[in-house]
């Protein structure tokens, strides 16, 4: 999966991109400064390879829509183990 890397914060933070939440918004719900949420967007367009945030967005919501089956996205993007049901 392309998500290969991603960090659990990542995660949480993509997550909330695909809800078109605004950094600002997204700060105030992870409790993290602005700042560190244009660092998430930009270390995600990176690895992702996504042009723009409007990328972010579609990459979210095609994970939400068909990969994830239910699974937290920290689990998918970190690599951290969960049980299949």
């Amino acid at each position: 999966m392309v998500a290969q890397g991603i960090s659990g914060r990542e995660a949480e933070v993509l997550t909330l991109v695909g809800e078109h939440l605004s950094n600002a918004e997204i700060g105030a719900r992870l409790f993290i400064s602005v700042r560190t949420v244009e660092t998430h967007v930009s270390s995600m367009l990176r690895k992702l390879g996504a042009v723009d945030r409007r990328g972010l967005v579609q990459l979210a919501t095609e994970w939400s829509r068909t990969g994830r089956g239910g699974v937290p996205a920290v689990a998918l993007f970190s690599g951290t183990p969960h049980a299949s049901g």
